[in-house]
């Protein structure tokens, strides 16, 4: 059939719910468990296996869960093997669960190593913790040997956890969380229909990789995948980039095929379809209701291709979308959760990273672990670490940490200082100005990007950044200096830029003055 939407036989589990998401299952289907996941291990065939120490039932406050330990041979995890690792104690630590003193059920874990154990647990690396309701959901690093590095979190146990064409998925996207487990599941779920994909999920989580999931499930799978960034599509070429020209349709038009064209029969990935220009927004809407594409100078065209979109941003009318639009490629929304919310994905990420694209020297690659107890710590320490960070950039960030450990082993130690010091870093009137000005650089000039990274609230930045010498709100331009410059660069990211501004708060004021 052909049309850019085709619909094709569904799962009756969608039927009745057109708009799915990921974030929004029904959380009366899941049972709060206490997991131990294995972090990193000598042996890296064991990171990624977990075993749920208990149920975690908030619903009975009078069942408190009894005393839990931790060692060398117990317990037994999801691989049917215990820790096996002759640096662990046979009992490295105990978990005492203890009723939190308020009437919401909820309760705390103390978490004790033994006298003489070598252990660390929390943030800071104490010997003792006692981990609030809080606590437990974002995780508890537990360091038990100098290369063994677990992590204790309070999860929603779901019957679908594990489900799923996993060994696909895991090449794609590589995890260990249920958060993940869920992803897995629901891409294997709508994967094989044609129903229209909206990915949204902070910048560096991967939703590329998503998409590439998505079309590796299809029945689409053996024709292109073809990308397009449209934040990074001037408005002016839009038109040709999407639906392609002819020669002579406009000064120094050529023949060329648009994106449609090139994933004709296949999948066509619309990345930041949010930053899209409101002109472009029409384009693409006339092109999905019609099912054809009016190639600039040339004449219509049908294309059979299925939509999968993304976004870090909001998709909604009072953000500037159109709700039509909205509803053309949300057929069925897939969310990602940033990385500091399932801390078990960060291994299994940076060691696909390690065995992908980034470097890393033969005397400290983690494949030498079981034998070199030196590579296990090193590899051990940073990760130990890692859990603790906040991760405002994901993956991309993450990314950036491996390439650093993997080449020098003296890069540890800064990194380790500097991922500490944003976590722990204090108020903003106490930064420097030339600090606060690498960092919001750094992050695009972006409020909610800078403040996670310094680790303040966006009002507390916004009274900083009141007082520094050379920044200013959007609303403090003049019209002519934000017109010339979008003159001269034609594109809002690298006009806001340039005017050191978020591109997100330039845009309702470029639609105020007109610019679309």
């Amino acid at each position: 059939m052909a049309g850019v939407e085709v619909v094709m036989a569904v799962p009756q589990e969608l039927v009745t719910r057109p708009a799915l998401r990921t974030g929004g299952c029904d959380q009366g289907r899941f049972r709060p468990t206490l997991r131990l996941t294995i972090v990193f291990h000598p042996d890296l065939q064991r990171i990624g296996h977990w075993a749920n120490l208990c149920p975690w039932e908030t619903e009975s406050p009078e069942t408190i869960p009894g005393e839990l330990s931790i060692g060398r041979y117990f317990p037994e995890f999801s691989d049917r093997r215990t820790l096996e690792d002759n640096y662990v104690s046979r009992l490295a630590c105990v978990l005492t669960p203890k009723r939190s003193g308020f009437p919401d059920g909820h309760f705390s874990l103390r978490i004790e190593a033994v006298s003489h154990a070598d252990v660390r647990i929390g943030a800071a690396g104490h010997k003792g913790f006692v981990a609030d309701h809080d606590a437990l959901i974002k995780g508890v690093p537990l360091r038990v040997s100098h290369g063994v590095v677990l992590v204790l979190r309070l999860i929603a146990c779901g019957n679908n956890d594990e489900a799923g064409p996993q060994h696909l998925l895991k090449s794609i996207l590589p995890g260990a969380s249920v958060e993940m487990a869920r992803l897995w599941h629901q891409i294997a779920l709508v994967a094989p229909t044609n129903l229209p994909i909206l990915i949204q999920g902070e910048s560096g989580v991967g939703k590329e990789r998503v998409a590439q999931a998505v079309h590796d499930l299809s029945a689409r799978s053996s024709q292109h995948l073809v990308v397009i960034n449209l934040g990074a599509v001037p408005q002016d070429l839009a038109a040709a980039e999407l639906f392609g020209s002819v020669r002579g349709a406009y000064t120094g038009a050529i023949d060329r095929l648009g994106a449609f064209q090139r994933a004709h029969k296949g999948t066509l990935f619309l990345d930041e379809i949010a930053d899209a220009p409101t002109a472009v927004q029409v384009q693409l809407l006339r092109a999905l209701e019609q099912g054809e594409v009016q190639i600039l100078g040339g004449v219509s065209q049908t294309v059979n291709v299925r939509i999968v979109a993304a976004t870090d941003q909001s998709t909604s009318e009072q953000d500037g979308f159109r709700a039509a639009l909205h509803h053309r490629v949300a057929g069925f929304t897939l969310e990602i959760p940033p990385l500091r919310e399932r801390p078990e994905d960060i291994v299994p990420q940076a060691l696909m990273m390690l065995g992908k694209d980034v470097d890393v020297s033969e005397l400290l690659n983690p494949r030498h672990a079981m034998e070199t107890p030196e590579v296990a710590a090193h590899w051990a320490r940073f990760f130990f670490d890692a859990l603790s960070h906040r991760w405002p950039g994901n993956s991309r960030e993450l990314r950036h940490a491996v390439m650093l450990v993997a080449q020098d082993k003296s890069a540890m130690l800064p990194l380790i200082k500097g991922l500490q010091e944003r976590e722990t870093s204090g108020s903003p009137e106490e930064l420097s100005d030339q600090h606060l000005e690498q960092v919001y650089q750094a992050q695009h000039y972006e409020i909610a990007a800078t403040a996670a990274v310094l680790g303040v609230s966006r009002q507390a930045l916004y009274r900083r950044l009141e007082a520094h010498p050379t920044f200013v709100r959007v609303d403090d331009l003049a019209d002519t200096d934000i017109l010339a410059v979008m003159k001269r660069v034609k594109s809002i990211k690298a006009a806001a830029l340039e005017l050191k501004i978020s591109h997100h708060a330039l845009r309702p004021r470029l639609r105020r003055l007109g610019v679309t």
